[in-house]
């Protein structure tokens, strides 16, 4: 195939999450080492203008509503039902060929689970290579076990944001293509530690003395918002002055995530925590958002892929309270960086931050070996120079 200058990236969300910022970030770097990106979009939004400020070219693709729609916690649990997903995607696996070719792309990069199938099949069609960018773990079921099987067959290459993903979709029955580990990025410019708390506390009418604890994630259920209500109702018994803050919006537009945002609050209020938990929703400033904090709690309930934000707190010299599980643990040195807990266990999550919030030195101290180990492991430039090495594999395979 020869030197990759051109590559058509598929991407199926229109919001801007944890997956999109870090593609963001891949494609200006790509730029720079003399890839040019095109992005192919299920629809118009926030990430679609953030690509228009980068000057990265973009195309809607025309895929069904349905399609759009389908989400993990949706997906067909009978054989009939996948047949029905199948012929949804026929018609807009033809459109992204057509347009792989009008962009002569050298190969396809594609960004999440329904981009995979489209951008594999496209490439098949097309004699192209397609590089999967896996940011979750395969789902259950029937779909992940015809996931699993379209994996060791339709990709060239397979990246994975942690060892724990790339794991769960080897097979040692069926090697398929290269499978790699390799972190996201994060913009070290803007996470950093020096970063003023001032305008953040002062929003929240919270004063610098006061401690203040939060999570940021997008508001879908598996995150564990309800986990850290409870924690901030038992970090509030020990700590009467603590404040809490949750930011995040609902990035999806797929089922399995409607009425969550109203759900919230009334728990809080359940817990007695009305007074004390302030909810942001979707936020741009969330360097800013870390900075204001003194410990951020990240309590997904499933297993998680990376844990962006747990990379951004690093960066920005924020100690993180953190579920030990998934990727997790390949961010966070327990004791050295942050601390690690067992998913659930919502008394020793409190107990951590508790000890967190007695000992200032402590958080500087886990604040500054988080931000090394952040810009060792997290450079951007680094990232795209990984993914261009790996193109470059293909290439002379």
């Amino acid at each position: 195939m020869g030197r990759v200058r051109r590559v058509l990236v598929v991407n199926p969300g229109r919001e801007l999450g944890g997956a999109e910022h870090s593609l963001l970030l891949l494609l200006a770097a790509l730029r720079r080492l003399g890839v040019e990106p095109t992005v192919a979009l299920f629809g118009d939004g926030p990430f679609a203008q953030a690509l228009a400020q980068l000057a990265v070219p973009t195309v809607v693709l025309d895929v069904p509503a349905a399609l759009r729609r389908a989400s993990r916690y949706t997906l067909p649990t009978r054989f009939a039902g996948a047949l029905r997903m199948a012929a949804y995607t026929g018609p807009s696996v033809l459109r992204l060929a057509a347009l792989a070719r009008r962009t002569r792309a050298d190969l396809l990069h594609s960004n999440g689970l329904k981009a995979h199938v489209l951008a594999g099949l496209a490439g098949r069609m097309l004699r192209r290579p397609v590089v999967w960018h896996l940011r979750d773990f395969p789902p259950g079921g029937l779909v992940g076990r015809l996931f699993r099987t379209a994996a060791h067959r339709l990709p060239a290459l397979i990246l994975a944001n942690s060892e724990a993903v790339a794991a769960a979709i080897r097979s040692p029955a069926n090697p398929g293509p290269p499978v790699i580990a390799l972190r996201n990025p994060v913009d070290l410019d803007r996470f950093r530690p020096d970063l003023s708390p001032n305008r953040v506390r002062s929003e929240l009418g919270v004063s610098p003395q006061v401690p203040l604890v939060g999570m940021i994630a997008h508001l879908t259920p598996w995150k564990g918002h309800e986990d850290f209500l409870a924690i901030a109702r038992a970090v509030a018994d020990a700590v009467p002055a603590a404040r809490f803050l949750v930011a995040g919006g609902a990035i999806y537009e797929t089922e399995g995530h409607t009425g969550y945002a109203e759900a919230l609050p009334r728990r809080a209020a359940q817990l007695g925590l009305a007074e004390r938990v302030a909810f942001l929703g979707a936020r741009d400033d969330v360097p800013e958002l870390l900075a204001a904090l003194d410990v951020l709690v990240h309590c997904p309930t499933a297993p998680e892929p990376f844990g962006r934000v747990i990379a951004e707190a690093m960066a920005a010299g924020r100690p993180v309270v953190a579920a030990a599980s998934g990727g997790v643990p390949e961010i966070v040195r327990d004791g050295e960086d942050g601390y690690l807990v067992a998913p659930g266990d919502i008394a020793g999550f409190a107990a951590a931050v508790v000890r967190l919030l007695g000992d200032g030195g402590r958080r500087a101290e886990l604040g500054r070996a988080g931000r090394e180990r952040a810009a060792a492991w997290f450079n951007p430039a680094r990232h795209a120079a990984a993914v261009v090495d790996a193109y470059r594999a293909i290439g002379s395979a």
